[in-house]
């Protein structure tokens, strides 16, 4: 017979805190604990089964209009990239979504590629998207973009999307030092700060985090430590955002491999490019969008969090021998 002592409990029932403290002691079985809280003399226990019929307090967070789901996306300023990809994709499914980057959004430069999702900045619908500009490696920036994120939002936010990055490779002539911090804090600081920020706006339940990482978390290239470094980390933060807040927001990771943003679309591609892909092609931004659309439904994904989802077309699970 083992005792149950306070300070084991999940933090999911300090809300209920002033319920338990009783002064009989309760005796469960088959529960490891050394562990025991004193209030002076008295030692409170309390069983698994009573703790789970305690009443659960949930965040307060504002309801906007029925059905309607809001996003945050970051990273959304190139008309040809997985940000603006997104953007377009949740729009399609009825979201509202606020647009973060540090840079303006920019129009298409040469007439849209059959092969790419593209969505011109002059077509976004003004009453269901709104851009934000904000550099998110700034927490003080992050505050604010968020609250006017929010605030035109509606207040409830059930969809983050930390796609935004430093991709630069750094070059011989740059201080290597700067360098990582500068890419440290866009790729991985960043996306810690929003979600921290976004999370009390974000219904129990009714949630979902998702980082894109980087199939360079996995494996890399010369000269992209920072970069490598930052998309491993986002991992890291994913899988310890899904137990940190379990029971509240689903947190899950996505590692795009080689994807084609290139304004030039399928010319910019040889028919090598696509052999050396598994399932016989690069990837399309439009790849990525059908994962976090997957991922971002409960209906759908509500089983899945603290995951990590490649998609690459197989090239990671490809050996290869030097010819």
């Amino acid at each position: 017979m083992l005792k149950l002592g306070v300070s084991s409990w999940s933090s999911k029932y300090s809300s209920s805190w002033p319920l338990l403290q009783k002064e009989s002691l309760v005796l469960i079985k088959s529960f490891s604990c050394k562990h025991r809280y004193r209030w002076g003399k008295e030692q409170n226990y309390i069983t698994v089964a009573q703790m789970e019929k305690l009443p659960q307090k949930s965040p307060e967070v504002p309801d906007n209009s029925g059905d309607l789901r809001c996003a945050i996306i970051t990273g959304v300023s190139k008309p040809y990239g997985i940000g603006r990809c997104l953007v377009h994709n949740f729009l399609e499914q009825g979201y509202k979504v606020a647009g973060l980057d540090i840079k303006s959004l920019e129009n298409e430069t040469m007439e849209a590629q059959s092969d790419l999702q593209i969505t011109s900045a002059s077509k976004l619908p003004l009453d269901r998207f709104h851009f934000v500009h904000a550099d998110i490696s700034d927490p003080g920036e992050i505050k604010l973009a968020v609250k006017e994120a929010v605030e035109w939002l509606g207040g409830c936010i059930h969809v983050l999307i930390n796609n935004a990055a430093r991709t630069k490779t750094i070059m011989d002539d740059e201080d290597p030092m700067k360098a990582f911090a500068e890419t440290i804090a866009a790729n991985l600081n960043g996306p810690y700060y929003l979600s921290e920020a976004v999370l009390p706006c974000m219904p129990p339940g009714l949630s979902s985090i998702i980082n894109i990482s980087s199939t360079r978390a996995l494996q890399s290239e010369p000269n992209t430590a920072a970069y490598s470094a930052s998309k491993a980390g986002l991992c890291g933060l994913t899988h310890s955002q899904a137990i940190t807040l379990a029971g509240r927001v689903r947190v899950n990771a996505v590692l795009p491999g080689w994807i084609n943003t290139d304004p030039a679309g399928e010319a910019a591609l040889r028919d090598e490019d696509h052999k050396w892909h598994p399932v016989g092609r690069v990837g399309t931004p439009q790849d990525i969008a059908e994962m976090c659309i997957f991922l971002a439904d409960e209906k759908r994904s509500g089983f899945i969090t603290g995951q990590e989802f490649v998609v690459d077309g197989g090239v990671t699970k490809k050996m290869v021998y030097p010819e």
